[in-house]
């Protein structure tokens, strides 16, 4: 039976919430370890979910469902909050196979697409706990994952008894890598060309007039690249505006590398957080669709326009607590 893979974002969560409900009741009730208890019910299981449909929206997880000829069958997470210095980690959580589609590799093909995912976002390490002696602890063993050890009596089973976990981890093979650079530098010079050009193309405005190499020189700043097996192919900078807030500035992400800009983000915000900023803000133009989706998939809100943007009917700003 042919079984798909997708990630869902928040509003697919919240559409196909009673699927996803039911994948948990049904592993919870059939013995899982996964954080519940019995009694739990199918309403607390959609509570629970969109809790986590709210986490996605904020960019702090990433959830992928399976998907068979009756529906949803089976998910795993991602968790992404990580603090400052654990910015290039990722957490997997709930890894869920509905009892009807089990012994099929659905759980082996959910994790393949998690791994992608978290090397995508330029995740270098991967973290997890499970039920020790579990057949999926045997699944993340044949993945490659190592075992640092077990913790005795750390979840109460269903019965009642004391059960240990096993702690493991996988480092994930460098491939992305971020790393500040001299914006004036002729990697950082070619991307940042193409960008105005694009930008130019696009909005008739390179937004050259808005960047100043200097900006990126002040201690709470920053300018960076992503590089795949060495060659450069993003770029991004902040900037303070405030004590509070840093500006976001010069996002770029060369076509044809998925997962660039959401790895850039995701490096920045942790940077602008380890300078000590509570917001990031941002402006791009409304007519840039695609960049207006990517923040707003990544947790940025609208605000009202700001600084030299203020009465700008086509400027958009946005801005995320950090």
């Amino acid at each position: 039976m042919n079984t798909a893979i997708e990630e869902l974002h928040g509003d697919g969560i919240r559409a196909h919430v009673a699927a996803l409900a039911d994948v948990l009741h049904d592993c919870v009730t059939h013995g899982a370890s996964v954080g519940f208890l019995p009694p739990f019910d199918v309403s607390a299981a959609r509570r629970w979910w969109l809790g986590i449909a709210q986490q996605v929206d904020a960019g702090a997880r990433t959830v992928f469902v399976a998907r068979d000829a009756e529906g949803i069958c089976g998910t795993v997470q991602l968790a992404l909050a990580m603090p400052a210095n654990g910015a290039h980690r990722a957490e997997v959580n709930k890894m869920l196979v509905h009892t009807r589609a089990r012994r099929r590799g659905i759980a082996l093909g959910l994790m393949t697409a998690a791994e992608a995912r978290a090397r995508e976002l330029g995740r270098s390490l991967l973290v997890l706990d499970t039920w020790t002696g579990s057949g999926a602890e045997h699944l993340y063993r044949r993945l490659g994952f190592e075992v640092c050890g077990a913790i005795p009596a750390f979840a109460r089973l269903a019965d009642g008894s004391l059960g240990a976990t096993t702690v493991m981890y996988k480092l994930l093979a460098p491939r992305l890598a971020i790393a500040r650079a001299d914006p004036s530098g002729a990697q950082a010079a070619a991307l940042l060309g193409e960008l105005s050009a694009a930008l130019c193309a696009l909005t008739g405005d390179s937004g050259n007039a808005s960047f100043d190499v200097a900006d990126v020189r002040d201690p709470r700043a920053c300018f960076v690249l992503a590089s795949v097996d060495g060659a450069a192919v993003g770029c991004g900078a902040l900037r303070p505006l405030t004590a509070q807030v840093a500006e976001l500035k010069r996002m770029y992400a060369r076509p044809g590398h998925a997962g660039v800009g959401a790895a850039l983000l995701a490096h920045l915000e942790a940077r602008a957080a380890a300078l000590g900023y509570a917001e990031v803000w941002l402006e791009t133009r409304k007519v840039n669709v695609r960049a207006v989706r990517f923040y707003e998939k990544h947790g940025y809100r609208r605000i009202d326009n700001y600084g030299k943007y203020v009465g700008m009917d086509a400027a958009v700003c946005f801005g995320k607590r950090l």
